[in-house]
């Protein structure tokens, strides 16, 4: 237990560390876990009756990991004796703040049993969110994956009570929630096993045959802009006349070969292509193209549709791929209405979240560095953008509103993020970025481990790195990134690499 409190107060009733100095408050949270922190606050507070837990609130914030950040609902307010209106207006401020809760001069026993009370473990309800990202996030969640798999103890990523995927984050959850061995998952993408889902998209995918279709929605644009213009709704002129002609050019790619994929392996014993049927609650996101709402596939009401089905949704991104019909309507990209639905996973009662993230945009101090790129990059950056804006905002949120939930968020490195930048449907980079994913976890696990390893502990989790640590000791010392040093064997019987003469 940490107390901030001036040097000349009393510090009988309070068993752990003390300071006076709010910034070292704050640097020893970021190196020593405390399961909870006393903070003085009253009229004999020098700058006011709460400047040393504003401070404190102050520089917590500036910290932008806010899975570093001490917790708000661990710390406890404490007040000496004081007229009653005023105690009254200090607690309605203490409110405001959101912290854990205040006691009035406690003696040694009060204070024990109310720090008991505070960091009582909590029933545990556990989550995996995963967003999305295209074919580099599906690599980049599995090297994840794999890692935290390695590293948690007594707990695997199979045994989640809540998944929720979007775009490449329901391909991943929809495997693990089927309990797909993760080597099996890493066989099943690699884009050298040509017995896997192969995720790439090539000349049979072409969407051909939309084109009588659209050609006769051409037709019916040109007869809508005549009317409009006989109307007198909009004026006549080649650019608008030509415009109508846009309707000629739709999403380039179908993956229904992918979906029927899935359900292959779905079909195998123990495993479902039915959210009913299951055993674990898996909720997949898309966004209903004409009525731009987010479905939750696997909620009542939508859970008969096939997981497959629902992935294919879930997953279909333009203006690459084309939108999935189910029961008579269309949907589209679920990060087009949800980065991630972490709210839901909080809404269904999930206290520990892990959620895991690639679809980050790629931060240049360099003026005019992307103007330099492709439309696509522009375009991909855009999209990341958006979506890592509404992320930041709903997670702010959240730990504002629920500190008491337990958030473990992975997130690709801005360096990272220049192998992820590259073409969102290419599986060139399959080695390097899962190893990359798996390293980078294995890092953040070992720089957080004073803090993630009691807040596991928590939730009946133990984190062991000595697995991860070895593996990646294997990867530094591998002349190139292999997935396979992470697996017990094999991924896939390697294409032969040309040699020079």
């Amino acid at each position: 237990m940490l107390y901030l409190a001036q040097e000349t107060t009393a510090s009988a009733d309070a068993a752990g560390e003390r300071t006076a100095d709010v910034a070292r408050a704050v640097q020893r949270t970021t190196e020593v876990y405390f399961d909870a922190m006393l903070i003085e606050v009253g009229p004999t507070v020098p700058g006011g009756p709460l400047a040393l837990l504003d401070r404190f609130l102050e520089l917590r914030h500036a910290d932008r990991d806010r899975e570093r950040r001490f917790r708000c609902d661990r710390i406890l307010a404490i007040l000496p004796d004081m007229p009653g209106a005023m105690r009254d207006a200090i607690v309605f401020e203490l409110g405001r703040r959101r912290i854990g809760g205040w006691l009035a001069s406690p003696t040694s026993a009060v204070l024990n049993a109310r720090i008991a009370e505070l960091v009582r473990p909590p029933v545990s309800k556990k989550a995996l969110c995963a967003a999305g990202g295209g074919i580099t996030g599906v690599y980049y969640e599995l090297g994840v994956l794999r890692c935290l798999e390695d590293a948690f103890d007594g707990f695997s990523v199979h045994d989640f009570d809540l998944y929720y995927g979007i775009s490449a984050g329901a391909i991943v959850t929809s495997l693990v929630a089927n309990r797909v061995e993760l080597d099996r998952c890493l066989r099943e993408v690699d884009p050298d096993n040509r017995d896997g889902v192969d995720l790439e998209l090539g000349l049979r995918n072409l969407t051909v045959r939309d084109l009588p279709a659209r050609l006769c929605s051409v037709g019916r644009h040109l007869l809508d802009y005549r009317d409009r213009v006989r109307h007198g709704e909009e004026r006549l002129s080649l650019t608008g006349a030509a415009s109508q002609l846009a309707a000629l050019f739709g999403p380039f790619f179908s993956a229904e070969d992918k979906a029927r994929r899935l359900a292959d392996v779905f079909s195998e014993p123990g495993r479902s292509d039915d959210f009913r049927r299951l055993g674990k609650q898996l909720y997949i996101g898309a966004t209903d193209q004409d009525r731009r709402e987010h479905v939750l596939f696997g909620e009542p009401g939508v859970d008969h549709v096939p997981i497959s089905r629902a992935v294919l949704a879930s997953a279909a991104i333009h203006p690459f791929m084309t939108s999935v019909i189910i029961d008579g309507r269309r949907y589209t990209d679920g990060f087009v209405t949800r980065t991630t639905n972490i709210v839901s996973a909080v809404e269904r009662g999930a206290n520990l979240i892990v959620l895991v993230d690639p679809f980050l945009p790629l931060i240049t101090e360099e003026p005019g560095f992307n103007h330099r790129h492709s439309l696509l990059w522009v375009l991909v950056q855009d999209y990341k953008t958006v979506a890592y804006t509404r992320y930041e905002h709903a997670a702010a949120a959240m730990h504002a509103l629920h500190p008491a939930v337990t958030m473990l968020s992975f997130l690709p490195s801005n360096r990272m993020r220049r192998l992820l930048a590259t073409n969102p449907i290419a599986t060139a980079n399959f080695d390097p970025i899962v190893t990359q994913a798996y390293a980078s976890t294995y890092r953040r696990l070992e720089r957080m481990a004073y803090r993630l390893g009691p807040a596991l502990a928590d939730h009946g989790i133990g984190l062991t790195l000595e697995t991860a640590a070895r593996k990646v000791r294997l990867l530094d010392a591998s002349p190139a990134p292999r997935a396979e040093l992470l697996c017990a064997g094999p991924l896939a019987q390697r294409r032969p690499t040309a040699v020079a003469a």
